[in-house]
C-alpha cells in the first residue's frame, strides 16, 4: 500500500484512496478504541457500589473513584492535538491503548482506595484521547460526501457501549466480581490495538507547526480541573453551601476567564486563534455541550426510575435500553444516508423534535409505567441523538482547515464531556430536592388529623396509627414523591432540548464538495 507524505501542517490520516478492505478495518480498530473508554465509563458507574463494599468505603469516599476519571479526562483531552503533532496520531493510539489496558489491570488488583482512585486517574489520562483520534481517523479515512454515512456508523459504534457498558457492568458485578468491569477492558483494547497496528498505515513523524502553549494549558487545566470538581462533588456537598464548592467555582470562573484573554493576546496561545474564529465549529461546540446535557441526563433518569420505582434489577435495566441502541442505529445510519442530500438543519430539527417527545413522554410516566410506551419513548430518545448527532459532527467540521481537525476533535469531545456532567449533576440534583419537597407536600396529607383520609378505606398494609402501617404508608409517599420528581426532570430535559431549535440558525454550510 503505497503512503503519500503530509505537509507539515497536515496531521497523519488514512490515505481516501486506500483499499477499502484496510480502511474499514483501521474504522473498525477505531470505533472499537473509542468504546474502550465509553464501557469502562458506564461499568465502572454500575459496579460502584460493590466497590464501596469491597473496599469498605463511605459514600464521600467512593466518589473520587469516579471524579479521579473525569478530572483526568477533563486535563488531557485538550491536549490530544498537541500530542496528536508530536506523535503522530497512530502512535498516540497505540500508547494510549496499552496504556488504558494496563491501568485497567491494576485498577481491577487495586486493595485499597487510594491504589484504585490512583489507577483510575492513570485510566482517565490514557482514555482522553482515544474518542478524538476515533473521530479524526473517520473523518480523514472518506471524503465530504461519505463523511455522514461514515459518522453514522461511527456513533452506532459508541451507543453499543453506551448501552452495552450498564448490563455487562451490572452482570459482571453481580455474578463474578467487580474487578471483571476493568479486567474486560483487556481483550477489546489488545484487538484494537492489534488491528491500528496491522493495518493503519505508517509515517514519518513530523513536528507541529504550531507551538505548544504551555502557559494556556496550565491556565485551562486549572479551570476544567476546578469546573469538574463543582460538578462532580456539588450535588454531595450541597452545592454553594460548601466552602470548597464555592471556592472551586470562583476558580474555574477566574480561570476560564483569564484562559480567554490569554488566547486572544498572546503570541503563543494553546489553542489556535483560527479555531475560535471558524463560526460552524464554535456553534458546533455549543450544540455539543447542549446535546450533552439532555443525553446522558436522560439515560442517568432512566436507570434509577426503574431500579427503585419500577422494581427492575440492574441487569434487567441494561437489557431494558436495548430500544436505545436499536433507535441510535436506525437514527445515525438514516442521518448519515440523508446528510449528503438535505441541509444538515432540517434534520437536526428533526432530531431535537425526536428528543423533546422522548423526554415530555417520560414525563407522563407513573412507575407502574405501559412497557410498550416506554420502549417507544427510549427508542425515540435513541432515533434523536443519532439523528441530532451525526449532521451536527459534519457541520462541526465542515469549515475547519484539516490542520486543526484533530484539535477540533478533542474540543468537541471535551464540550460533549462537560455537557454531560452539567446534565447529570442538574438532574440528579433536582430529583433529589424536588423528592424532599413533594415528600414533604405528601406528608402534611397522610396524616390522621386529615379528615378525607380518615374516611376512605385504606389498604391493609397502610395503616395511620399502627407502626408498621404506618411505615409502609410513609415508604408509597416516598415513592410517589421521587416519581413526581422524575417527571418533573424529564419536562425540564424536554425544554432544554428545545433550547437547540434557535441555535441552529447560525448555521452556514460551506459550498458543496468542500471538505
Amino acid at each position: 500500500m503505497t503512503v503519500q507524505e503530509s505537509s507539515p501542517a497536515t496531521p497523519e490520516s488514512i490515505p481516501q484512496d486506500a483499499p477499502v478492505r484496510y480502511r474499514l478495518l483501521i474504522f473498525a480498530g477505531v470505533v472499537l478504541g473509542a468504546n474502550l473508554q465509553v464501557l469502562d465509563t458506564t461499568m465502572a458507574t454500575v459496579a460502584m457500589p460493590r466497590i464501596q463494599g469491597s473496599l469498605s468505603a463511605t459514600q464521600d469516599e467512593i466518589a473520587w473513584v469516579l471524579a479521579a476519571y473525569l478530572i483526568a479526562v477533563a486535563i488531557f483531552m485538550p491536549l490530544t492535538g498537541a500530542l496528536t503533532g508530536q506523535l503522530g496520531r497512530r502512535r498516540l493510539f497505540l500508547i494510549t491503548t496499552v496504556g488504558f489496558c494496563v491501568t485497567s489491570v491494576f485498577t481491577g488488583s487495586a486493595e485499597s482506595l487510594r491504589e484504585i482512585v490512583m489507577y483510575r486517574f492513570l485510566q482517565g489520562v490514557f482514555a482522553s484521547p482515544l474518542v478524538p483520534i476515533s473521530q479524526s481517523f473517520v473523518f480523514d479515512a472518506f471524503p465530504p460526501e461519505e463523511r455522514g454515512k461514515a459518522m453514522g456508523w461511527w456513533s452506532l459504534g459508541v451507543m453499543v457501549g453506551i448501552v452495552l457498558g450498564p448490563a455487562l457492568g451490572g452482570y459482571l458485578s453481580e455474578f463474578h466480581s467487580w474487578r471483571w468491569a476493568f479486567y474486560i477492558n483487556v481483550p477489546f483494547g489488545v484487538v484494537a490495538f492489534a488491528i491500528i497496528y496491522i493495518f493503519a498505515p505508517t509515517r514519518a513523524r513530523r513536528p507541529s507547526v504550531q507551538p505548544f502553549g504551555l502557559v494556556g494549558f496550565l491556565i485551562l487545566s486549572v479551570g476544567l480541573v476546578s469546573l469538574q470538581i463543582v460538578l462532580s462533588r456539588g450535588e454531595r456537598m450541597d452545592w454553594f453551601s460548601a466552602p470548597q464548592i464555592v471556592m472551586a467555582s470562583v476558580l474555574a470562573a477566574v480561570a476560564l476567564y483569564f484562559f480567554v484573554v490569554h488566547s486572544i493576546y498572546s503570541s503563543r496561545p494553546f489553542i489556535p486563534r483560527t479555531v475560535f474564529a471558524d463560526r460552524n465549529f464554535m456553534v458546533g461546540l455549543l450544540l455539543m455541550f447542549m446535546l450533552g446535557i439532555h443525553w446522558l441526563a436522560f439515560l442517568a433518569l432512566i436507570s434509577p426510575y426503574l431500579q427503585s420505582l419500577a422494581g427492575y434489577p440492574v441487569f434487567l435495566t441494561g437489557l431494558v435500553m436495548v430500544p436505545q441502541a436499536v433507535g441510535n442505529a436506525v437514527g445515525s445510519m438514516s442521518g448519515g444516508r440523508l446528510v449528503g442530500r438535505i441541509h444538515p438543519v432540517p434534520l437536526m430539527a428533526i432530531g431535537i423534535a425526536a428528543l423533546v417527545w422522548a423526554n415530555w413522554q417520560m414525563s407522563l410516566f407513573t412507575p407502574e409505567l405501559e412497557r410498550w410506551l416506554f420502549y417507544a419513548a427510549v427508542f425515540a430518545h435513541g432515533f434523536g441523538v443519532g439523528f441530532y448527532f451525526v449532521p451536527l459532527s459534519v457541520v462541526t467540521f465542515s469549515t475547519l482547515p484539516r490542520q486543526y481537525r484533530d484539535v477540533g476533535t478533542g474540543l468537541f469531545s471535551l464540550s460533549r464531556n462537560f455537557g454531560s456532567s452539567v446534565g447529570v449533576s442538574l438532574a440528579v440534583a433536582y430529583v433529589v430536592r424536588e423528592t424532599q419537597a413533594n415528600r414533604s407536600v405528601l406528608r402534611d396529607y397522610a396524616s390522621p388529623f386529615n379528615e378525607t383520609l380518615r374516611h376512605l378505606p385504606l389498604p391493609d398494609f397502610w395503616s395511620l396509627v399502627e407502626s408498621a402501617g404506618a411505615a409502609a404508608l410513609n415508604l408509597e409517599a416516598t415513592r410517589q414523591a421521587a416519581a413526581v420528581a422524575y417527571n418533573d426532570d424529564f419536562l425540564w430535559l424536554a425544554v432544554a432540548s428545545l433550547l437547540c431549535l434557535p441555535v441552529l440558525a447560525l448555521i452556514r454550510m460551506p459550498a458543496r464538495g468542500q471538505a
